[in-house]
């Protein structure tokens, strides 16, 4: 696996690799979800034209990573793949605009379509690092109906080698959990970890972000993420990410 990028999501392919010769993991681009500077999508765009470029001449297969909470935008019912896409933001209307491109290359492809990806190291302005840097401030803003889907980077790059082998040639699947954990609830826990006692002010509103794991578990033949608990993750990566807060405040 030819794997660009060297964020959390490049990271967790690495001890996958090798299982996959004939696959460009498209794991670079606009890192923020709150961006909107069209300089950054257009050199999104100028890397992906060339991945696909690449993926055509050497007969590769490219794995594209795509923000499920930016493209869907509305959460009546858990979001599958075929749901209207009705980005509310920029980058979500980007990232839209990169997954037509990637369909219309003539090229095998697996688009993820992600929830929130924790890992130790991941880019500040994802949620559970803000999460903690605003815990270790001591005050953290919340909305009270507002819910995310969490996995763990230790599992993603697994989960991808698995649908390479059994996905059809070109895919779109949402890689989620399924279970969506209310972002007060997650506050708490980070707080139980490191052993803080921040100010908590909770707004009326706030989006809960689900996504239908149905197709994902058709082509696995099972749940991916079964018994894994956000908890876990939490205990796994926020004593980390607490760190790399602390020392970027040096």
């Amino acid at each position: 696996m030819r794997i660009l990028g060297n964020g959390v999501i490049a990271r967790s392919l690495r001890p996958v690799a090798h299982l996959h010769k004939d696959v460009i993991a498209f794991a670079t681009g606009v890192p923020d979800s709150a961006t909107a500077t069209q300089a950054a999508f257009e050199r999104e765009c100028d890397m992906l034209y060339g991945a696909l470029e690449d993926a055509r001449r050497d007969r590769l297969r490219l794995v594209y990573f795509s923000g499920g909470g930016a493209i869907y935008g509305r959460w009546a019912v858990p979001a599958v793949e075929t749901s209207p896409l009705e980005p509310r933001s920029a980058y979500g209307r980007h990232q839209v605009l990169c997954e037509a491109i990637i369909a219309s290359a003539g090229t095998g492809y697996l688009i993820a379509r992600l929830p929130n990806v924790v890992g130790e190291d991941a880019n500040p302005a994802q949620l559970v690092p803000a999460l903690v840097r605003q815990v270790i401030q001591g005050r953290v803003d919340v909305q009270a109906h507002a819910t995310r889907d969490l996995i763990d980077a230790l599992d993603l790059g697994t989960v991808i080698a698995a649908l390479l082998d059994r996905a059809a040639e070109r895919e779109i699947v949402n890689v989620a959990s399924g279970r969506s954990v209310p972002v007060p609830l997650l506050v708490g826990e980070i707080a139980r970890i490191l052993g803080a006692r921040p100010a908590v002010i909770t707004g009326p509103s706030g989006e809960a972000q689900r996504f239908s794991t149905v197709h994902l578990t058709e082509i696995l033949g099972y749940d991916p993420f079964e018994g894994r608990d956000f908890r876990a993750i939490l205990a796994r990566h926020v004593p980390g990410l607490a760190k790399s807060a602390a020392s970027a405040r040096i």
